[in-house]
């Protein structure tokens, strides 16, 4: 499944900022179709040294998929 197909199937991506192994990172997850839990669709592969600069890079990439989606939604 494609981060496109997911986002279509399952409700708004949420996007979530951590600290790991001394440095932070972002995940955006969306629930899963079936059953529970949620499913990872994009997470970041780059250590950021400070909180602030790991949720400004998630919420990039999340803007990026809302994008994507509603495009690829209103080509259908």
């Amino acid at each position: 499944m494609t981060t496109l197909e997911a986002l279509e199937v399952s409700a708004d991506p949420i996007l979530h900022v951590f600290e790991q192994d001394g440095g932070w990172h972002w995940g955006i997850t969306v629930p899963r179709a079936a059953g529970g839990g949620f499913r990872l669709i994009a997470y970041s592969e780059q250590t950021f040294s400070k909180e602030e600069a790991a949720r400004n890079d998630g919420s990039q990439v999340l803007l990026s998929l809302a994008r994507a989606g509603s495009k690829e939604l209103t080509h259908q």
